[in-house]
């Protein structure tokens, strides 16, 4: 995956995106790579740091502006897009670092992006003396007004490594942001990063727009599996984090992108087929809304909603002691169709949830791992992601990105998102199941059957 798909840029020139990023262990690198990820796909982008970078760094991009005054070079810098699409702008060399904007001229360039047709800025707005891991001091971040998405980058060698000058950019600033004894040196933990990361005197100070870590070098067996640590421990805070390799040009950037998913237990249908709740119908002795939520919450894949409608009142009392650990969501419209339960949930989607599996409540034998696996295939990129059995693709249970929330919304009718997936045949990807996971109780007839 590609940076800028896993930050969720727009590229659009009419509302640009202004990424800042902040902390250690490949803020340049990344800032860099970025803006050339948009120049390859036929957009602009400019590099334009407030803060001091090596004098040596022009080199990295096609085309660098030195900037001496208060006035941008408007003409120059047209010309230097239109040519290569992507560029450097700062301030001339002292000793052995050039200076870097002040943020009200990026400010500026968001000002004439549409006229530009600029569809990007990264923005390396502190430093960190080639550390893996910092905090700022008081007078960082230097933020433009502008910025859209603030990106704190963290070397995963950090992991592990003593809270001391050789190893932390401020290790007294990290130290009283994690509350530990001053002059602590004690190796720094996958719990402790993901605090910092996330803080509003760490990664987060002075937020403006969304919030996305980057957990760069996770470049072996151990930084990687403590980076998804650090990933899923953010994820449960509702901050979403991506894992890269960003050094590594030959490969694509993010190995992975972490962030929160809710299941959606789909269950206000009045069950007509049936000709009673098949939400109440036992299975095992159980009642099927009671084996959902049971399996979405045992899946640990993120919050769980519950869509309630006909036989509601009996299906609240039936979850009895689960209700605690839920987020009921009333459709008073459900006699409508299925598309309207899928409505109501999305209105009530955590506003920090990146995913959502939906997931019918007529499946009493699905396994919560097949949860996991569609998770697991979002993380890897995918946006849409749905089961494989017996060589057919099944629309339940699947995982819809949050870019595809909009077209649920749009559903009508007695539909679901079965209908979304054959839209964007191209786009989905499939994980294996067992056909018994995906045996749906219909009918009397299925009941029967499955009883025998």
């Amino acid at each position: 995956m590609q940076l800028w798909q896993g930050l969720r840029l727009g590229l659009d020139p009419q509302a640009p995106d202004v990424v800042s990023i902040v902390g250690g262990g490949g803020k340049s690198s990344t800032a860099f790579r970025l803006a050339a990820e948009v120049a390859a796909l036929g957009r602009r982008a400019i590099v334009a740091p407030t803060t001091r970078i090596a004098a040596f760094q022009t080199a990295w991009a096609p085309a660098f502006l030195e900037i001496t005054g208060d006035e941008l070079p408007w003409e120059a810098l047209a010309i230097s897009l239109e040519r290569h699409g992507c560029c450097l702008l700062c301030g001339p060399v002292v000793r052995d670092r050039r200076l870097g904007l002040a943020p009200e001229q990026v400010d500026q360039l968001v000002e004439r992006a549409a006229a530009l047709q600029l569809a990007a800025i990264t923005v390396e707005a502190d430093g960190s003396k080639m550390r893996p891991v910092k905090a700022p001091a008081s007078h960082e971040p230097v933020l433009p007004a502008s910025t859209t998405h603030l990106v704190p980058v963290v070397g995963m060698d950090a992991v592990g490594a003593a809270l001391d000058e050789q190893s932390v950019h401020r290790p007294e600033r990290v130290r009283q942001v994690l509350g530990l004894a001053e002059g602590a040196t004690a190796p720094l933990t996958p719990a402790q990063l993901a605090l910092l990361l996330r803080h509003p005197e760490g990664g987060a100070k002075g937020l403006r727009g969304s919030l996305r870590p980057v957990l760069n070098k996770a470049d072996s067996r151990v930084r990687l599996a403590c980076a998804r640590l650090v990933a899923s421990l953010l994820a449960k805070e509702g901050v979403p984090a991506l894992v890269a390799r960003v050094g590594v040009a030959e490969q694509p950037p993010v190995l992975e992108r972490w962030g929160q998913t809710a299941v959606v237990v789909l269950a206000a249908g009045s069950s007509s087929r049936m000709g009673r709740p098949k939400q109440l119908l036992p299975v095992q002795g159980v009642p099927m809304v009671v084996r959902a939520v049971r399996t979405a919450l045992h899946s640990g894949v993120g919050p769980v909603l519950v869509v309630i409608g006909a036989a509601g009142e009996q299906v609240r009392a039936a979850l009895g002691d689960l209700l605690p650990h839920i987020r009921l969501v009333e459709n008073a419209d459900w006699a409508a169709g299925q598309s309207t339960s899928v409505a109501a949930a999305c209105a009530q989607l955590p506003d920090r949830a990146e995913a959502a599996i939906f997931m019918p409540v007529d499946q009493p034998y699905l396994d919560p791992m097949l949860l996991q696996q569609l998770q697991a295939a979002w993380r890897n990129g995918a946006d849409l992601v749905a089961p494989v059995a017996a060589g057919l693709l099944r629309g339940a249970p699947a995982l819809f990105d949050r870019r595809y929330w909009r077209e649920l919304l749009a559903l009508q009718g007695d539909t679901g998102g079965r209908r979304l997936l054959a839209a964007h045949p191209d786009a989905v990807q499939t994980v294996p199941a067992q056909a018994e996971w995906l045996v749906d109780i219909d009918t009397a007839s299925d009941l029967a059957a499955l009883a025998g």
